[in-house]
């Protein structure tokens, strides 16, 4: 049993440490999120390995993921990778400590985890976007011309755009927009303040 228990946390190991610093740390570059995904990884791996081992019963299983599920980070926004990552991180604590079909099982769905993610978060398969909200000192009646002059100003790929409010009293727009991460060109992004005033960004 103890030697089963170590063997699963092995292969638990070895895969959040790959989830976390070969795939998550080197792609976004977030230490904080990177460390944190390792805590949460072994922490519900804990958990649900005591329970399979002991008598606690499919009821305090379905109490843990309760618990889980009302679980909110509150000191900031997350993406919508970031949380496919603690998804992930998640499920390999899952797969690792249940026992299905035997060590190789657990081990070749914690393979099939890991390379899902190489692929499906490649930068070379899918483009890179980010979210910002902008102010702009202009109202525009064309949404072509609008979706121009923020690709002129902020020198972006706008991808996507949407208004959020128009002031013709202080002629005023404030949009949300989806652009590349790679900027169109080398220009400089120009001074805020003229014409148009990012005012937050998230990813």
């Amino acid at each position: 049993m103890l030697l089963d228990a170590l063997a699963r946390l092995a292969i638990d190991a070895g895969a959040i440490g790959i989830l976390a610093f070969a795939l998550y740390y080197p792609r976004h570059g977030r230490s904080d999120l990177a460390v944190l995904l390792c805590v949460f990884n072994l922490g519900v791996f804990l958990a649900v390995i005591v329970i399979v081992g002991g008598e606690f019963g499919v009821s305090a299983g379905l109490g843990l993921f309760a618990v889980l599920s009302v679980m909110r980070m509150r000191s900031e926004t997350f993406s919508a990778s970031e949380l496919g990552y603690f998804f992930t991180a998640l499920a390999l604590a899952v797969v690792s400590a249940v026992e299905v079909a035997g060590l190789g099982f657990s081990l070749a769905l914690a393979a099939a985890a890991l390379g899902a993610v190489l692929l499906l978060d490649h930068p070379r398969l899918l483009r890179s976007t980010r979210t910002m909200e902008v102010t702009l000192e202009l109202v525009f009646s064309d949404h072509d011309a609008l979706r121009r002059h923020l690709e002129e100003r902020l020198n972006v790929k706008v991808v996507d755009v949407r208004v959020v409010e128009v002031d013709y009293v202080r002629e005023v727009t404030r949009v949300e927009l989806r652009c590349a991460d790679r900027p169109r060109s080398s220009r400089p992004l120009p001074n805020e303040g003229v014409g148009a005033s990012p005012v937050a960004a998230g990813s």
